[in-house]
């Protein structure tokens, strides 16, 4: 090696360490490579730390990952394909559409069946084009808080909405059974009057 290429690769190796600060560079990770996918692109569930569950249900899984935190679990009514007993204390019974009403249904009506305490909406469900008579059941799982509780007594309000919207308007269908326990089976609400 000439004198010349000495100083240079001298200077270099300086001008390289004080770039670096002076400091070694960092050992590699030695942890291990999670297995990638034929593409070389891992999948979402092979992350470090996420879950990788797929069983139906399981928190990992597509449906349960698919609800923002916090949000209860989406049901069927009681009595329809896939329905699932909801959690917490709950109400259940049959809706039911007095003879003199009938007249006023219509495909577009949307049904809401809500738990009330002293005027307050304790939990909603809510039913696209219902038909009846319809079973129900609304728990602390469809409370409008999460973490609220229902205590008896409640008064259980069916509203068939022909606006879709939750707010009550004159010309919805409405029926209410008072003084409801928590929890009880077997309640009976007939929807027999018009909001005016």
């Amino acid at each position: 090696m000439s004198p010349t290429t000495g100083r240079a690769l001298a200077l270099l190796v300086t001008v390289m360490t004080a770039a670096c600060g002076g400091s070694a560079p960092p050992p590699p990770d030695a942890s291990p490579t999670p297995a990638t996918s034929d593409g070389g692109l891992r999948p979402l569930t092979s992350r470090e730390g996420a879950a990788t569950s797929t069983a139906p249900g399981a928190a990992g899984s597509e449906d349960a990952a698919s609800l923002p935190p916090g949000h209860p679990p989406i049901e069927a009514m009681p009595g329809s394909p896939g329905a699932v007993v909801a959690s917490g204390a709950s109400v259940a019974g049959t809706i039911t559409v007095s003879d003199e009403l009938q007249a006023r249904l219509a495909p577009s009506d949307v049904l809401y069946v809500m738990a009330k305490k002293d005027g307050a909406t304790l939990a909603v469900r809510r039913v696209e084009s219902p038909s009846f008579p319809l079973p129900f059941q609304v728990s602390e799982g469809h409370a409008m808080v999460a973490g609220t509780t229902i205590e008896g007594p409640v008064d259980i309000v069916a509203r068939l909405s022909k606006t879709g919207d939750a707010i009550p308007s004159p010309g919805d269908l409405e029926g209410t059974s008072t003084g409801v326990a928590v929890p009880a089976q077997g309640v009976a609400v007939t929807i027999d009057h018009v909001r005016q």
